[in-house]
């Protein structure tokens, strides 16, 4: 028994002995715990992560994130650039502007190979527009005038030269040297012989229907004294022979007031008939210098390059003289002083009930990247009713021109490519990342 409580009293004592070494043990580590330093990062690091999230989160409604619609767009010009090309085979004979250079419409480029003399037609072409203001206006002397010059080396041009030339002598032959003058004057002289005539004859008439009705008084008086047998049987008759006759004078001065005026209807007629001819002469005329006039231009249109419009050259490729031209090339194009420039675009039917005219448009041109350059900004002007396959046509009106919102000036080439970013609802990114978890709930209900 006594045994047994020793080996207990041991077993205690041997317990003690472990308990009291871990409570040594764990005092130490727990002094080192309580003497241990913190550092900063230890100390507030959750601090700066609940700032730095509340900062992130209040960006979030600083931030601008706007709903847009994205479509292809093509820089465009209600006056666009004009081309000049290049309508006849041959060599660049000679070259008179510079590329960059102000040129003004009808100015002359160049000059391309022909059989004539480019100096004399383009004197010709400039005769023939005076003429054909001349004829308007009636002025066939001063036009006839203009022709001092015997044009010889006209090329192609030659043969319809002198057809005009012959039409042109045989008009001034019949208008103006004298032979319709000189015989409008003769018809117009027996008009009024005519007339003078028919004035003397009507007065003749006036005195014989006088002396008619005197002698018909005569005749009664007469009479009465013949049935009184005053006076003979014969002197009465005499007295009725002379009524007669008085009578007779009537119908031949009738008959001669008709051939008068049968003789003034064809007087009348051939001054008809003399304007008819000049009319025609005219007409033959007008049309053989027309006809030139359309030669010329055609010729023109092949052989000189010509500025359709006022603004500055640009050459597609290096230019010089003696340089063989193929039909159909492009030359140079022509840019207008004043050039309207806008964007115009195709919208797609996706989301197109956000978009309305006035929107803001943001305008990344492919040719000038946005990330150096900035983008071009505008607004939507006009949106069709109509869709077509590519959509439903729009176009932007730039608000700073080709100026970009970085300043920088766009150089302008017909065509241009861009990348138009609609702005259809101005928001922040706290607004979007809301709408985003509404949509996203509201399609799992």
């Amino acid at each position: 028994m006594s045994i047994t409580i020793d080996q207990n009293d041991e077993i205690q004592a041997v317990r003690d002995v472990v308990i009291d070494e871990g409570l040594y043990q764990r005092s130490d580590m727990a002094q080192e715990i309580i003497s241990h330093q913190p550092s900063f990062l230890e100390k507030w690091a959750l601090l700066v992560l609940l700032v730095v999230l509340v900062c992130l989160f209040g960006a979030t409604g600083l931030i601008s994130y706007p709903d847009t619609i994205e479509a292809k767009a093509n820089l465009t010009s209600s006056n666009s650039a004009k081309e000049v090309v290049v309508h006849q085979d041959g060599r660049l004979t000679k070259l008179f502007v510079q590329s960059n250079q102000q040129v003004h419409s009808g100015e002359v480029i160049g000059w391309v190979e022909c059989t004539g003399s480019h100096q004399q037609i383009l004197e010709l072409s400039k005769m023939l527009d005076s003429s054909i203001a001349l004829l308007n206006k009636g002025d066939f002397e001063r036009l006839a005038g203009l022709y001092h010059t015997n044009y010889i080396d006209l090329g192609e041009l030659q043969d319809e030269y002198k057809a005009y030339t012959t039409a042109l002598q045989l008009f001034n032959d019949y208008v103006l040297n004298g032979f319709y003058q000189r015989k409008k004057a003769v018809v117009d002289r027996d008009l009024v012989s005519m007339d003078a005539n028919r004035a003397m004859v009507l007065q003749q008439r006036q005195l014989t229907e006088h002396d008619l009705q005197l002698a018909e008084e005569s005749y009664r008086m007469k009479k009465v004294l013949f049935e009184q047998k005053v006076i003979s049987k014969d002197e009465f008759r005499g007295e009725e022979s002379k009524l007669d006759n008085k009578k007779l004078l009537i119908p031949q001065l009738d008959a001669s007031l008709l051939a008068l005026d049968a003789q003034a209807r064809a007087k009348r007629k051939d001054l008809d008939q003399l304007e008819h001819d000049k009319n025609e002469e005219l007409s033959v005329f007008r049309q053989s210098l027309l006809s030139l006039k359309s030669h010329v231009d055609t010729w023109k249109k092949n052989f000189i390059l010509i500025a359709p419009i006022d603004g500055i050259i640009m050459f597609t490729a290096p230019l010089q003289e003696n340089q063989y031209l193929r039909s159909g090339k492009q030359i140079c194009f022509i840019t207008p002083n004043n050039i309207d420039i806008y964007a115009e675009l195709y919208l797609p039917q996706a989301n197109f009930g956000k978009i309305d005219t006035g929107l803001s448009v943001q305008l990344r041109l492919d040719a000038y990247p946005f990330e150096e350059n900035g983008v071009l900004q505008g607004r939507l002007n006009y949106i069709s009713n109509l869709p077509s396959d590519s959509g439903f046509l729009a176009t932007v009106q730039l608000s700073h021109g080709l100026v970009t919102n970085n300043k920088r000036n766009i150089v302008y080439r017909e065509g241009l490519k861009a990348k138009a970013i609609i702005i259809t609802k101005d928001m922040t990114l706290l607004q979007r990342i809301y709408y985003n978890v509404v949509k996203a709930t509201a399609v799992h209900q």
